[in-house]
């Protein structure tokens, strides 16, 4: 039995290795950016959670307040 020389449709073998060849490089950096930036994300929301995580000292007050600005504004909308 001899090698193919061509596809059934008249292409190379060489070039159809080519192209296979070529599709599963493309597979293999597709999933190499897709875990690099997994990573990074991941990386980031670690930097951003222990950045902005408050102390409960420094928590702000809650409930409503009534200020100074906030007695003006009420001047303003007597009738």
């Amino acid at each position: 039995m001899t090698a193919k020389t061509s596809t059934p449709h008249g292409e190379p073998v060489a070039a159809n290795r080519q192209r296979r060849s070529l599709l599963q490089g493309m597979g293999g950096i597709a999933a190499a950016a897709l875990g690099a930036a997994v990573v990074h994300t991941d990386a980031a929301a670690q930097t951003l959670a222990t950045q902005s995580a408050p102390t409960p000292a420094a928590a702000a007050p809650t409930g409503y307040r009534l200020t100074e600005h906030i007695r003006a504004y009420y001047s303003t909308t007597r009738l």
